[in-house]
Formats: structure tokens, C-alpha cells, sequence
């Protein structure tokens, strides 16, 4: 269809830098524009009506317009469109996607003390992420299944995952571990230790 416009979608974790960048394939020295989600013009070729002053440009040739954009948010999520001032005009869009990290992750255990073979509740919680977070639980470096609940609140998720642990002697000073897996974030993960007592 002789689409001259190329560009990506970006995936960017609150806070970070985001780069949009609309290319042109065999440029005839065209108008390129970048529009937001509200259909605002964010940059004119090298010019930016647009008043908001993180949007920065990074390249700008006949066959480029890149632009960042800092200190991302969950509200700069959305379409952005690249503008091609051809006859006709060509237009692609490209999808910014904003990931947040759990804000807080925090294991709640029912009884500090447990009776040899005593069932006991453990909670952990996952607050404020974006997608929602999946917890994973390990008793010393083996992996259990808990239950879990998701909250949504707004663009948020909150999610907590209850484990039901039967313990015995050997598990006394053992640590169990909550694990978050989450794209924004590595290695996230608190744990409490086990105190057992034996009859």
C-alpha cells in the first residue's frame, strides 16, 4: 500500500525514559509529526507545541523523527501517532504500555510460634502493581502452591496470595520465601523464618 511509516511499540517501567520513534522508507523530504493520545501535535519536524517540556527530541532527520519521553507515568499511556504529510497523509500508530513494580511486598504469618504438626496461615501481599503480580511461595528451596486474590483499584493491582503450611519439627528456622514475577522488576522477594516448636 506504498505505507511509508515505520515504527514500534514500547513497553517502559514508571518512571523510566520512553523513546517513540517514526521512521520514514524512502523519505520525499515530508512533513513528520508526532501526535499524543489526545490527538495533540507533541513535535512539528523539529519544533514541539506541545508544552510539555519531558517530551525531548533525540533525532530529527528527513527519515526520523525520535522523540523521549521522561519520567514516564501510568496517564502517558495510550496511542501515539506518527503523521507522514503526504498526498494522501499516512498515519500509523504506536502503543506506549506502562508497567509498575509492586510497590511493597510484605508476608504476614498467623502465629510467630507453631506447634509441631500445626497447620498455619501465611498471607503475602503484592501492593499497587501494574499488571497484577504473580506470587510464588518456597518453603527452604522447594516450591508450594498458595491461593491467590487479585484487587483491582483504578490502573492497580493488588494481589495476595494466602499459603496453608503444615510444619513439622525439621521445619523449624527453615525460611519461606514469597517471590513476586513481575516484568518490571528482578528478584523481589521477602521472607520470614519458621519457629517450630516440638511437644
Amino acid at each position: 500500500d506504498g505505507q511509508n511509516l515505520v515504527t514500534e511499540d514500547v513497553t517502559v517501567v514508571e518512571g523510566d525514559v520512553a523513546t517513540i520513534s517514526c521512521r520514514v522508507k524512502n523519505s520525499d523530504d515530508s512533513v513528520i509529526q508526532l501526535l499524543n493520545p489526545n490527538r495533540q501535535t507533541i513535535y512539528f519536524r523539529d519544533f514541539r507545541p506541545l508544552k510539555d517540556s519531558r517530551f525531548q527530541l533525540v533525532n530529527f532527520s528527513n527519515s526520523e523523527l525520535r522523540v523521549s519521553l521522561t519520567n514516564v507515568s501510568i496517564s502517558d499511556e495510550g496511542r501515539y501517532f506518527c503523521q507522514l504529510y503526504t498526498d494522501p497523509p499516512q498515519e500509523i500508530y504506536t502503543t506506549i504500555t506502562v508497567l509498575v513494580p509492586p510497590r511493597n511486598l510484605v508476608i504476614d504469618i498467623q502465629k510467630e510460634v507453631a506447634v509441631e504438626g500445626e497447620e498455619i496461615e501465611l498471607n503475602c501481599t503484592a501492593m499497587a502493581s501494574r499488571p497484577a503480580t504473580t506470587i510464588r511461595w518456597f518453603k527452604g528451596n522447594k516450591e508450594l502452591t498458595g491461593k491467590s486474590e487479585v484487587e483491582q483499584w483504578s490502573d492497580m493491582y493488588t494481589v495476595t496470595s494466602q499459603l496453608l503450611l503444615k510444619v513439622g519439627r525439621e521445619d523449624d528456622g527453615v525460611p519461606v520465601i514469597c517471590l513476586v514475577d513481575h516484568p518490571a522488576v528482578k528478584d523481589l522477594q521477602t521472607q520470614r523464618y519458621l519457629e517450630v516448636m516440638c511437644e
